[in-house]
């Protein structure tokens, strides 16, 4: 308990520093109640900001008390924080067979992934507030993401390889390849750039597909510096999980949040940022459970899967610009 406790209170100061930092990056001319009072546009000096990282502040000027925003903030990253850490610790929510690393979870992985939440949380307040993902969150994203998974070399949800589907696997289990069990740091490293590439590289073909069918940019370039840093913390296999789910809960929460606030663009960076963390928690169900673990060892399926769901997006681009061109009159 005490554990959790010490998760919650780490959880509330990350999810202030978040917003701290977020609000930081973002267009100076955008009021977020952090920089400057939102009533009568005074300058809050640093002492005052770096306040803010504890508790909101009365402006001295009109006395009023600055936006609440960065304490949804902070209880957003408490829930995640705590979920993910009750998740790992207590239920094995990324325990699978193949993966059996030397340190206890809490050592390695657990702060491993609380550093990419707390990133995820930053890149979806920037992305709410101004439609921006910044490169210094990513490029430190990917970095921590490279680095670490080489330095310990065992970091990863799955390895690289796995196969289980070659003759003899009902007696000697999954086949994993010699030379990931004889260099564990270049198995980090190659895993770890492997999903980086991967997220970035379907992003960006999603994003030219986007561009020549609908004839104007729809997937922003943050999006995929974005799914970069996502496949870095998470290898190849789960980031194809969440530019699976991404779609599925943009439809969700697009369609909410198009009802709540009636803003018609919704940025894409906070569906790929939940849907990351949707595949942290629920891993070893995605893995065991539905048995993605069959289909990921057969490459020609995986082939064939992103090649499918590459030809099922394009079709729904198309129907969406034909949806765009009907006359107003035709769709009352």
């Amino acid at each position: 308990m005490p554990f959790f406790i010490f998760i919650v209170l780490v959880g509330f100061v990350a999810g202030r520093i978040a917003a701290v930092w977020a609000a930081s990056l973002i267009d100076p001319s955008i009021p977020t109640g952090l920089r400057a009072c939102t009533a009568c546009n005074q300058r809050f000096s640093l002492v005052r900001q770096v306040l803010t990282l504890v508790v909101p502040i009365r402006c001295r000027g009109c006395q009023q008390i600055d936006r609440w925003w960065p304490i949804a903030a902070s209880l957003l990253t408490v829930a995640t924080f705590g979920s993910l850490s009750w998740l790992l610790l207590q239920h094995g929510c990324q325990t699978v067979t193949e993966v059996r690393p030397s340190a206890d979870l809490w050592q390695n992985r657990l702060p491993y992934h609380l550093v990419f939440v707390f990133m995820l949380t930053t890149i979806t307040v920037t992305d709410l507030l101004d439609y921006v993902i910044p490169d210094s969150i990513v490029v430190l994203g990917v970095l921590i993401a490279v680095f670490f998974a080489t330095f310990t070399g065992e970091l990863q949800l799955i390895h690289v390889w796995v196969d289980w589907d070659y003759d003899f696997v009902k007696l000697y289990g999954p086949y994993l390849p010699e030379w990931m069990k004889n260099h564990q740091h270049l198995h980090g490293l190659v895993w770890s750039l492997s999903g980086l590439l991967t997220g970035a590289g379907l992003m960006w073909a999603a994003r030219i597909a986007a561009h020549v069918i609908l004839g104007m940019p729809a997937i922003g370039l943050g999006d995929v510096t974005l799914m970069a840093m996502i496949g870095a913390f998470m290898g190849w296999q789960p980031s194809l999980c969440v530019l699976a789910i991404a779609p599925l809960v943009g439809l969700v929460l697009g369609l909410g949040g198009r009802i709540v606030t009636g803003r018609s663009f919704v940025a894409f960076g906070p569906y790929l940022c939940i849907a990351a963390y949707i595949v942290l928690c629920t891993w070893r169900m995605l893995w065991e459970g539905i048995q993605l673990k069959i289909i990921f060892s057969h490459w020609p399926t995986v082939a064939g899967m992103v090649a499918g769901s590459f030809v099922a997006f394009c079709l729904l681009l198309v129907g969406l610009r034909i949806f765009r061109a009907m006359p107003a009159e035709l769709l009352r």
